[in-house]
C-alpha cells in the first residue's frame, strides 16, 4: 500500500490494485496486475483522472510495481 497525498491510497486487495480515496467514496481505478492488458488501460484511466501531476507520476510508479512483483521472475 501506497498513499499518495490528498487521501489518495493504492493498494492490492484480493488480487486486485485499487486507487481509491481514502476519506471519500471514490474509486479512480482497479485492475488485475498480473493482467498486461488490465494494467495498460489502468495507465491510462490514471494519466486522464482528475489526480495531481504528482499523484499521477507515484500511481503509475506503484502500479508497475504491483504488477512486476505479480508476473514473479
Amino acid at each position: 500500500m501506497a498513499q499518495l497525498s490528498g487521501g489518495w491510497l493504492i493498494q492490492q486487495i484480493d488480487g486486485l490494485v485499487i486507487l481509491s480515496n481514502q476519506y471519500y467514496d471514490e474509486e479512480v481505478v482497479r485492475f488485475d496486475p498480473s493482467d498486461a492488458n488490465e494494467c495498460a488501460k489502468a495507465q491510462k484511466t490514471i494519466y486522464d483522472s482528475k489526480l495531481s501531476a504528482e499523484d499521477k507520476c507515484f500511481a503509475h510508479f506503484w502500479s508497475g510495481y504491483f504488477y512486476r512483483s505479480a508476473c514473479g521472475d
